[in-house]
């Protein structure tokens, strides 16, 4: 069972500055030490962003820390492919163990370090999403 998704009071008020600022829809938002990660409705993504970066700018100095944009999808796969973005793919694929866990399967050809250090933002939204909780970088 995929678990409901609940937003903390400082959650709402960053997704409701960003939804003012960019008008574009927010699904979620991860705050961590020094960033916060917006998931943007399938769609949204460049309104998010903005001419030139514009939005993420303007945040990024309203609220002093690092944005970072994902673009949700209803396709676990294509939301894999989205968060990690700018890396490129050979593979991605989920497979089922007999006690019928899923495992999402990554194989990237370039940035390898990139997918590494998203391999825990990766997991945390796999979880909330989807109800996977295992990801495997080959």
């Amino acid at each position: 069972m995929i678990p409901k998704i609940k937003l903390d009071t400082e959650s709402i008020r960053y997704i409701g500055l960003f939804e003012t600022l960019s008008g574009a829809h927010v699904k979620d938002c991860i705050i961590n030490d020094g960033s916060i990660t917006f998931v943007v409705e399938e769609g949204h993504a460049g309104i998010a962003i903005g001419r030139n970066g514009y939005n993420i700018q303007q945040l990024q100095k309203i609220l002093s820390k690092k944005i970072e944009i994902i673009e949700y999808s209803k396709d676990p796969i294509k939301f894999i492919t989205n968060l990690f973005r700018p890396a490129k793919m050979k593979n991605i694929y989920i497979s089922e163990k007999s006690d019928g866990e899923k495992v999402i399967h990554v194989q990237p050809i370039t940035d390898r370090g990139l997918v590494r250090s998203k391999l825990k933002k990766a997991k945390e939204f796999l979880l909330r999403y989807y109800g996977i909780d295992k990801i495997i970088m080959h």
